[in-house]
Parts: C-alpha cells; structure tokens; sequence
C-alpha cells in the first residue's frame, strides 16, 4: 500500500515538474539556432538532416518545427502550409514560454504575409508583441515585429496604427543604438506624413532627411536606397523638380537589379516629366509596359505617356494611351479583387482551424483535470484501505494476546496442581523431586537436527540431494521446535487442530527454510501446494489479510516468550 502511493505521488510530481521545469533542449538544434543569424542556409542544412522520429521529446519536436520554418524564412523560401510552424505554437501557448510563444506567432504571421494575407500576419505579429511587449529584453524580434506590422498597417491604409508602431520602434532602436532600423522607421514615418496630405509635407521632408543623414554614415545602398526613393517621390509631390530627379538617379543607381526594377521607372519618368525632359521621361515609363504584371504602375506609366504625347500634340496617341490605362486599371481591379477572395478563404480556413485547436486545448485540459481527480481518489481509496488493515491488523494481535494469557493462565493452574502432588509424593518418599530444565532458543540452534536442516537447506541451493528428515527424526525435531519457540507447537495443536502436514510447514517457517525448499523436506512436488497449505494455517489462525505465515509465527513466538 505504501508503495502504491510513493508511485501515485511520484507521478503527480513528474506532472508538476513537466509543467514547470527548464528544459535541455537536444544540442544540435541549439546549435542550428546559434547559426540561425550569421549562416541561415547551414542551420537549414543542419535541421533538414534532423528526422523527427530521433526527436524523443515534445519539447524538441517543438523546437525543431520552429527553427525549421524560421531558417526556411531566412533562406527566402515560400512556405504555403502552416501545419509545421502549428507544432510549435501548440507547445509553446501550452507551456507559456513567453520568448518562444512571441517567435513562433512571429514565423507563422510571417507566413501570412507572403501569403499576402495581410490581415491573418497583423494578427499573429499582435499576438506576437504581445507577449514580449512587457518582457526586457528580445530587441532584435521586438524590431522586426515593429517593422513588419507598421508596413503591413500602412499598405492597409491604416496610418494611425502604422506611425504608433513606427514610433515605437523609433525608441527602441534609439535604445539599442540600432541606425540601420533607426533609418528605416524615420523613413516610414516620413512616408505615412505624405499620405497626410500637403499641410504634413515639411514634417515628412525633416523625417526622411534625418534618416538620410545617419543613413549616409554607412554608406550602404541597402539603407539608403529606399530614403533616396521616398524623399523623390516626396520632392514629385511638393513639387521640387530637381531634389526629385536627383533623388530618383540616387535611387536608381544603388540597385543591384535595373532591369525590373518598374517602380523605380516610373519615378524616373515623373522626376524628367517634372524636369520637362520628355525624351528621357519616355525611354523609362516605356520599359514598365514591358512587365508582365504591375497592372496599377502600368495604369500610371500610361496616364505619364499620355500627358507627354498631348504635350508634343500626338492626340492619337494620348487617346490610344487614355484606353491602356483604364484597361490595365481594370485588370489591377480585378487582380485585387482575386486577392481579396482569397483571403476571405484563408480566414475562413483559418477560423475553422482555430476552432479545432481550441476544441483539442479543451479536451487536453479536461482530460487532465480527470486524470488529477481520479490520481487523488485512488490514494484517498487505498490510504483508507491501509488504515483498515492496520486496524484489523492490530485488533487480530490484541485478540491472539488475550487468547495466550488464557491458555498460560490454565497452564500456570495445571502447573500448579502438579506441584501440590508433586510435593505430596516427596512428603511420602522424602526426597527432592528435581524438574527437568526445558530446551531453550541456544539449545534448538545448537541441535544435530537443526543443523541438519540448515545443511540441507544450502546444498539445495546448489544441487539436488537426497538427504532428509526421517519420522524419528521428524518426531524429535517438532519437539526441539516446541521446546525452543516457547511452546508454540502445543499451542498451534491445541488452540488452532493443526494437521501433521501443517505443523512440520511451520516447524520449516521457524527453521526459516524458503518455500521454494519445503517440498523436499515434505515429498511434495509443487509449490502451489505448499503455498494453498501456507494460506489453510493463516485461514484457520484468523489472521488478516496481507500478513505472511512467516511474520505470524515469529510474532506468535514473540507473545509466548512475554507471557512466560
């Protein structure tokens, strides 16, 4: 009993440390994490030659599926399905581990984004920042989590949203010392003050000079190129001819791919247009109609291509210009609203999918909830049962007590009665009667017949023997037990009817010869048999349940030699 509820206890307490305890994760995936930012196609080698069956723990299992995605999100490479990158958000809301549970959102809302479900990757970065928003520290997934939500807000059209985290992140790379993503904030700040209006166009223009400004202490195009691109299409707007064709060459001369680069045509035709160089403005805004795609700066590239033929006077042109550029305005129309039924899809799956995963949280925790219930019933259940054993135990012994006390009272008197006729005779005979010492514990241990047993009990151990107890010696050995255990035999008789069979079983219990030993002292081939004969003695002495012919003989012995 006491041992089952060790075991129950130690699986509560397994539980507990499960849910609380750190965790070692499986050092190669440390090591492809570590490799993450300076080397992202070796940490993708490294977990794509990892199989998830050698992966013997949740917790690794987890891990892997994030790093997985995230190294598969650093190496450029599409991801359609988020069934992998759900491993680990499962895990990881499961056991609330703040950093982890931010990153895994952040890799599956980054998921969303290249999707172009813009509204799924706002939620997932939300939920992202929300549980490190409050937590020191994790500067470098607070940014891109800032970054990619202020974008994602400002393509949506929502600017409120968009300049509160930009200013955010503002802070935080000033705090960090960040220039690279301190640049990048300024000028997106710089861009939603644009979209404003004219009335904000002072403040955009100190914005993205001020990210130009720390941005030219690198002297990285990476940095610098899309500032050169903001402050020329602000200088279009403004208008500011020159500062919009400088910036529009700047733009364009730090770009490592000038052959597709469409957005970047079309600012350079605006900024020659402005510029009144129509030749040049041409040659640019004639390569965006080679795109295959880019309907929408297509639509702009012709409405700039009509406007110069009207200026040289080519009305034909102009109206044939006029007609492609409503034609590609309805293909981006009916492009975006593509996009938009997809997405209406995707939140539609994603809502399903969502409801699955809470189904399957609620079940986890009620199987768990059942699980502790039905734990801490079964130990109040088997405490309960060995309390009751206890009690039957200790009221068995009281009852075997009072039982010896009146066979030694009756002893003591029959003793007595001997005595007065013992002491009658010697009054006759006038001479001592002398009393006979009985055998004592030294004595039965110290016998022929006891070492006999002793000695065939250990060569049985090694190898079959043939030795063994005659009925004489049979006789002699019952009574030197007798003798030696205080009398127990006569009692076990006298009080219980014991048969011959039953009291040679518990001259071998006293003997302490192992069961597995008797039949060859009792001709007796199975042990099953001496094992039923064991449980007839224990029925028929009323011993409780649980306790053993052997703990009750020793415990018998040891009440008769108190009461001598």
């Amino acid at each position: 009993m006491k041992k089952r509820t060790i075991a129950l206890i130690a699986i509560l307490a397994a539980l507990l440390t499960a849910c609380t305890g750190k965790t070692d994760y499986n050092t190669t995936l440390v090591q492809a994490d570590s490799l993450m930012a300076s080397r992202p196609d070796s940490a993708l080698h490294m977990l794509q030659g990892i199989s998830t069956k050698n992966l013997s723990t949740k917790a690794d299992r987890a891990y892997h599926a994030l790093l997985l995605t995230q190294a598969r999100d650093k190496n450029y490479i599409r991801q359609t399905d988020d069934s992998l990158i759900q491993v680990a958000v499962r895990y990881y809301d499961t056991h609330e581990d703040a950093p982890l549970q931010a990153r895994a959102y952040y890799y599956w809302g980054s998921l969303y984004r290249d999707q172009n479900d813009y509204s799924g990757a706002i939620d997932k970065y939300a939920i992202a920042l929300s549980h490190i928003n409050d937590h020191p520290g994790n500067a470098e997934l607070k940014t891109s989590l800032y970054s990619n939500l202020g974008y994602l807000y400002y393509t949506q059209g929502l600017n409120s949203e968009a300049d509160s985290i930009y200013q955010r992140a503002e802070l935080l790379a000033k705090s960090q010392k960040d220039t690279t993503s301190l640049c990048y904030t300024l000028s997106q700040r710089g861009m939603i003050s644009l979209t404003q209006g004219k009335n904000y166009y002072p403040k955009a223009e100190q914005q993205m000079q001020q990210a130009l400004s720390i941005g030219k202490a690198f002297s990285d195009s990476m940095v610098l190129v899309p500032i050169y691109h903001s402050l020329s299409m602000l200088y279009n707007l403004m208008p500011k001819p020159g500062q919009a064709l400088q910036y529009a060459r700047l733009n364009y001369s730090g770009l490592k791919d000038t052959l597709h680069c469409y957005r970047t045509f079309l600012l350079l035709g605006n900024a020659y247009f402005l510029n009144g160089q129509y030749d040049s403005a041409d040659i640019f805004l004639q390569k965006i109609l080679k795109a295959e795609r880019y309907y929408d700066t297509k639509a702009d590239a012709c409405m700039r291509l009509s406007e110069i033929a009207q200026a040289k006077g080519d009305m034909e042109t102009s109206i044939l210009l006029e007609r492609k550029r409503t034609m590609y305005q309805d293909s981006a129309q009916i492009n975006q609203q593509g996009h938009d039924i997809l997405n209406t899809i995707i939140a539609r799956e994603r809502n399903n999918s969502n409801t699955i995963v809470k189904r399957s949280t609620l079940y986890i925790y009620t199987t768990s909830v059942v699980f502790l219930a039905i734990s801490f019933i079964c130990i109040f259940y088997f405490r309960k049962k060995h309390l009751q054993h206890k009690a039957e135990k200790k009221e068995w012994e009281e009852t075997l007590q009072a039982e010896i006390a009146k066979a030694n009272l009756k002893r003591k008197q029959a003793f007595a009665e001997k005595e007065r006729e013992n002491a009658a005779l010697q009054e006759k005979v006038s001479r001592p009667v002398v009393k006979k010492p009985a055998h004592g514990q030294e004595e039965y241990k110290t016998s022929a017949l006891y070492a006999k047993v002793s000695r065939i009990t250990k060569e049985l151990q090694k190898v079959e023997t043939k030795e063994n107890l005659n009925e004489e010696e049979w006789s002699q050995f019952i009574a030197l037990t007798n003798a030696g255990w205080y009398g127990i035999i006569t009692y076990l008789d006298e009080r219980y009817n014991l048969s011959a069979e039953e009291i040679r079983i518990c001259c071998l219990y006293l003997a302490q010869v192992p069961v597995i030993h008797m039949g060859h002292f009792l001709h007796i081939q199975s042990r099953s048999t001496i094992q039923a004969r064991t449980k007839n003695i224990l029925l028929k002495m009323g011993a409780p349940q649980g306790l053993s012919l052997k703990n009750v003989l020793f415990s018998l012995a040891e009440q008769l030699k108190s009461s001598n």
